[in-house]
């Protein structure tokens, strides 16, 4: 079918840029950081792929400090969420899935091979990020399967001062936050140890929350080489309110996430090279029907609340266990680099064990394994193997950066696969530059893909691993003193793994489907005047196939309008303020609950402000999250909170 035309830009982007355009004068040019998102670390006018990058300036110009947040107040990421503050989000990029976008901490994957539902559980300190890439677009070439439409490349800040920090927060609907950090330095090696709580009633029925984690850091430095060992636990337990179901809307789930790394790198001269390993485990416990003692109670093996409500999907088809699943992951990796006069060579060799022991996903097993401390005991299991070699060239000559190179793949539950991709930059007289790129993407499926058969959704052994051929164009320029970027992109999908509903049919699948094709347009401008300093992002995106014969949960409800933008302001001497605006228009709709009719999402103008004061290293801060109360609802009959409003203090000791 025809494509529909480009809209004009709203009426709202139009503002975002010419704001940008306004504040011109009296402004500064900031310098380009190095990105690591890339196979090759560049500064980033060399890089030819759309990458943001949030440095620790921009990140504290967002009101909210959580890192969902961030990313949906201030990126062009399709932040999904069913709780607020980091509780439970799903990300998607450029139309993807939330199993099809990758999060790394540091260059660590962190990809969670039972379900991207939990991609978020990142036990990392939020007041030690340095900053945050974004990568726009598959990335399967650099970070293998997991990133099929894009990454998001969380860097922390290393250890290399004696400092810390504290913050307590108080709010609306019993809201607690507290978080500490302490580094210490001691010569060559430096410390953090970090911890984090937080908790809250909800804003509606069953969406309480409560979370707890922290992290510790070794930094070490034998001369060139430097050491880093991080590890962290976080430990989330939520109500679910409709989250996977509105048959049962009564959910609950904990999920506990612990995670190690250790890093050595050696950069400087002809030779680079790095070894890593890493460890994650991940624990999730999902409750259909919520136990507790203000829901249901486990009784002679039923599930019961009051004196005769028995949970059940059917007149005699009882609930009878939770779902209970722990994964995990360990990996090992190893790049080289050699700096010639032909350019930089980078190989990469990645190897990854991931296994899931669970009462609902994977093979049966011969003989159940209890858990200490659980009721119900793992009865399923199933792993998989996989190794990635990379290679990767760049050659520079004159105005122009080419970078080339490929993956290869090799899985032990699927066919080898391969991911080619081809960056070109051109910088021009005037300091602009044109880049170029086109790639292919893969990702294997989950094993809730392949496994999961419970209340109402059916996975399937048959799926097939889903591909991607991707090109995109973009330009980087500067209005004035203002650098802003503009791409245009398209990405062919074949065999996309969705969860859909036949006609006729009540039952919700995981399928491939044939195809479905991507188009979109961004653009991007950072600015500041006078004491103030922002940013203004806008995304259009449409697909060739726009309906098909069933009902899609995931693939067709992508966002055609996306536009964000955040300013902070030094208001007078030690008061200022941060605010931030999000519009979003979502393509789809779902079946209203308590209806049974199709409903469309809501295209909320979300507005979050915060107020800070310093009193030197004393600083009093005011929160107000979703300002306007406008309407919120990411996935189908989950809504998300009205205004919600906070305040608090944070205290810093030890260097700047």
């Amino acid at each position: 079918m025809p494509k529909p035309p480009i809209p004009r830009i709203p009426l709202f982007a139009l503002l975002l840029l010419s704001s940008a355009v306004s504040a011109q004068q009296d402004t500064t040019t900031l310098q380009p950081v190095t990105v690591t998102a890339t196979p090759i670390a560049s500064p980033l006018p060399r890089i030819g792929r759309h990458l943001q990058v949030l440095d620790s300036a921009a990140l504290h110009g967002i009101a909210r400090p959580e890192l969902s947040e961030i990313l949906r107040m201030a990126t062009l990421v399709d932040v999904r969420q069913r709780g607020p503050f980091d509780v439970q989000t799903d990300l998607s990029i450029r139309g993807g899935t939330y199993d099809q976008a990758l999060v790394l901490v540091d260059g660590t994957p962190m990809a969670d091979p039972q379900t991207g539902h939990h991609l978020m559980d990142l036990p990392i300190a939020v007041d030690a990020t340095e900053r945050v890439e974004v990568l726009y677009g598959g990335a399967s070439r650099t970070f293998g399967a997991g990133a099929f439409s894009g990454a998001v490349n969380l860097i922390t800040r290393p250890p290399t001062q004696t400092r810390g920090i504290f913050t307590l927060e108080a709010g609306d609907f019993e809201m607690i936050n507290a978080r500490v950090m302490q580094d210490v330095l001691l010569g060559k090696t430096g410390l953090r140890v970090a911890a984090m709580y937080g908790s809250s009633a909800g804003q509606v029925k069953n969406s309480d929350y409560g979370q707890e984690g922290a992290q510790f850091e070794l930094r070490h430095a034998f001369g060139a080489p430097v050491l880093r060992v991080q590890a962290g636990y976080l430990h989330k337990r939520f109500g679910a309110q409709d989250f996977y179901s509105s048959l049962y809307p009564d959910q609950q789930e904990i999920t506990g996430t612990l995670y190690a790394s250790a890093d050595l790198r050696k950069t400087g001269g002809n030779w680079d090279w790095s070894v890593r390993g890493y460890g994650r485990r991940h624990a999730d416990l999902f409750e259909l029907f919520r136990e507790s003692d203000d829901h249901y109670r486990f009784e002679n093996g039923y599930f019961i609340r009051g004196d005769a409500d028995t949970a059940r999907f059917g007149p005699t088809a009882f609930y009878t266990f939770h779902n209970r699943h722990r994964t995990d992951v360990a990996g090992a990796q190893a790049q080289l680099k050699r700096h010639w006069k032909a350019g930089v060579t980078a190989v990469d060799l990645h190897a990854r064990l991931e296994h899931i022991y669970s009462n609902v996903l994977g093979e049966p097993m011969a003989e159940p394994l209890f858990a200490p401390g659980e009721r119900d005991p793992f009865t399923r299991a199933d792993e998989r193997r996989n190794v990635a070699l990379t290679l990767d060239h760049r050659y520079e000559h004159g105005r122009w950066t080419l970078d080339g190179g490929a993956l290869l793949n090799i899985n032990s539950a699927f066919t080898p696969e391969w991911a080619p991709g081809v960056d070109a930059v051109y910088r021009w007289k005037s300091g602009q530059s044109t880049y170029f790129s086109v790639g292919r993407a893969f990702r294997f499926p989950t094993w809730t893909d392949l496994y999961y058969n419970r209340g109402g959704a059916v996975g399937s052994l048959d799926l097939r691993p889903e591909h991607a051929d991707q090109v995109e164009l973009g330009q980087r320029m500067q209005l004035g003193t203002i650098p802003v970027k503009i791409s245009l992109w398209r990405r062919q999908g074949r065999d996309l793994i969705d969860w859909v509903v036949l006609p006729g049919s009540t039952i919700t699948q995981a399928a491939n489907l044939t195809e479905v094709d991507l188009n979109g347009i961004e653009a991007e401008a950072t600015f500041a005047c006078g004491k103030g300093r922002g940013g203004a992002m806008y995304a259009y995106q449409w697909a060739d196939q726009n309906t098909f014969d069933f009902r899609s949960l995931y693939v067709l409800d992508h966002l055609t309008h996306n536009a964000v933008a955040w300013w902070q302001q030094r208001i007078y001497k030690n008061l200022r303020a941060q605010v931030n605006l999000s519009w979003r228009k979502r393509m789809g709709s779902y079946v209203q609950a308590e209806t049974g009719l199709a409903m469309a999402y809501p295209d909320p103008l979300r507005v979050d402000l915060r107020v800070d004061y310093d009193f030197g290293r004393i600083t009093l801060f005011a929160s107000a999250y979703n300002l306007l109360d406008a309407d919120q609802v990411d996935r189908g009959n989950v809504q998300l909170p009205g205004r919600w409003v906070s305040g608090g203090v944070q205290v810093h000791w030890g260097s700047e």
